[in-house]
């Protein structure tokens, strides 16, 4: 299986991650690592990529939340997509950048390729272990090729850290985006701090969106569910950094709901469309109106890349 890519497995690399050709992600681990035999195990993906509107269908975003997200991407705001395992982090990252100018360069970088990208200028580079090109070497070499956009599959170690938030601190393109994991956005901070990320330097960082996976039980037994659960953006002042929650989750309604208006995004918008706050409340509302016409129409991520490049 992973011949054709360069990969393989043997009692002196008895682990492997690789991408087959179909785009399926493979794990494979043998003696010693698996100590109960060999273990294999192939994640199949989706043909068609979920787009904003199906994650509103299925109630993992809102249309609200959509609306100000579309607006971030359009004005460079960088991004931190927080979640526990298989909480829809990577969906969820392809529906944002659907929303990202389609002339803009985009750069890559994964440990195993899982992002999908419509646009055309696009370079994925990705973590090549047996030669020991590791994550925080694309992510410098990253900066070397004039991105507007840089993403960042996953940050998990000190070092792939430490070089996503010099990318951010560089000032580096129009945005930069990276999953990581957490079950809040308190939580994630705190990692990143524990990671070696000063207090001050994590304010360069705009949004923090929280994902979640969890069963929902009930009468009918118990089903498992994936929401967007916290939308915070960060604040610097005074040498202190704070969130502003802009969404959170009522478990008990099973809603995501507005908690506070906008000002990181908000001074933005205002930079890059002339806003004022009433011009930036219509548009929010006026977007949000657009994508409840696009629902339930069967619109593929082809189809709502364009529609949403023309608007």
């Amino acid at each position: 299986m992973v011949r054709p890519v360069g990969r393989r497995l043997s009692m002196n690399s008895p682990i492997l991650n690789a991408t087959l050709p179909d785009g399926s992600r493979l794990s494979a681990a043998i003696n010693p690592i698996s100590f109960s035999g060999p273990a294999l195990t192939i994640r199949k993906f989706r043909q068609q990529p979920f787009t904003p509107l199906d994650l509103v269908e299925n109630k993992t975003f809102s249309p609200e939340l959509v609306s100000l997200l579309w607006i971030a991407m359009q004005c460079d705001c960088s991004l931190l997509i927080v979640g526990n395992t298989g909480s829809g982090k990577t969906s969820s990252m392809n529906a944002f950048l659907s929303m990202v100018p389609e002339k803009e360069r985009i750069v890559l970088v994964e440990e195993t390729p899982e992002i999908r990208v419509q646009h055309k200028h696009f370079v994925k580079l990705n973590v090549v272990k047996e030669q020991n090109i590791g994550m925080q070497n694309l992510i410098v070499e990253s900066l070397r090729m004039r991105p507007d956009r840089i993403i960042v599959g996953e940050i998990r170690s000190r070092e792939e850290v430490e070089a996503f938030v010099d990318t951010l601190l560089a000032g580096q393109g129009k945005g930069s985006y990276a999953t990581f994991h957490g079950q809040s956005a308190d939580e994630a901070l705190n990692r990143l701090i524990s990671l070696g990320v000063s207090k001050i330097d994590l304010a360069a960082i705009d949004l923090v969106v929280v994902q979640r996976r969890w069963n929902l039980i009930g009468e009918e037994g118990s089903r498992e569910t994936r929401r967007v659960v916290e939308v915070v953006e960060l604040q610097s002042k005074e040498g202190k950094v704070s969130c502003n929650p802009l969404f959170k989750f009522d478990y008990i309604k099973g809603v995501l709901e507005k908690a506070n208006k906008s000002t990181r995004i908000f001074e933005k918008a205002r930079r890059s469309f002339s806003f004022e706050r009433k011009d930036f409340e219509k548009e929010l509302v006026r977007r949000s109106l657009f994508l409840e016409g696009l629902s339930g129409k069967n619109i593929r991520m082809e189809e709502f890349f364009q529609k949403v490049n023309s608007f």
